[in-house]
């Protein structure tokens, strides 16, 4: 007589909602500590409070910018914050406001800015600076009209370069690398100028 095998159905699972929940938040909890991991060693988030980058950045622009592995080079928008700039201390915080300007020169770079024409050279070559608002601007700063970037610093100018209080001061002066937050990577906000510099 044949033996006929007979397999039981799989049994339905309870449904447990103090599990599901747990599940739930256990989720939530990794995606909230993921994104401070990002935030604190990845990527950060400021907002502009200045008009020293006008027409490339406005005033209260979001932006996201980043630290990691990162070296500055010329023609990158950075953050940076430095102890001692006029007005830059916000007493609610106890910390310095950050700025941020486009890196202009390196370290070892000659800066040389010509009063007579309005022209900037780098190494003695012209610069053609198309994102800046006014091509007819003044040097107006502390700094020498030409001197070399010192070793481990940058030499920063906002784009709005006739209202802007950047490294021809003495204040700024060429700025260390330990000073520079990071480079800008997008503009979050606001969301119809969305997207990289």
């Amino acid at each position: 007589m044949d033996e006929q095998i007979f397999r039981e159905s799989p049994k339905k699972e309870k449904f447990d909602i103090a599990k599901e929940l747990f599940d739930w938040a256990q989720s939530l909890v990794s995606a909230i500590v993921g994104i401070v991991l990002v935030f604190v060693f990845v990527a950060s988030v400021f907002s502009v409070r200045q008009y020293s980058m006008r027409e490339t950045l406005q005033e209260h622009d979001m932006l996201l910018i980043s630290n990691l592995f990162y070296t500055p080079e010329k023609g990158d928008v950075v953050m940076f914050s430095k102890y001692g700039v006029a007005d830059s201390y916000d007493p609610a915080t106890g910390t310095y406001k950050p700025f941020v300007k486009r890196v202009i020169g390196v370290p070892g770079d000659n800066i040389r800015y010509d009063n007579l024409s309005g022209s900037l050279y780098i190494n003695e070559e012209l610069q053609t600076e198309e994102y800046i608002r006014d091509q007819d601007w003044l040097w107006n700063g502390d700094m020498p009209m030409s001197f070399t970037v010192p070793e481990g610093e940058y030499f920063l100018m906002g784009d709005n370069r006739n209202q802007s209080r950047d490294s021809r001061f003495d204040d700024i002066a060429c700025v260390d690398r330990r000073c520079i937050l990071g480079r800008v990577l997008l503009r979050l906000l606001p969301f119809n100028r969305f997207g990289t510099l």
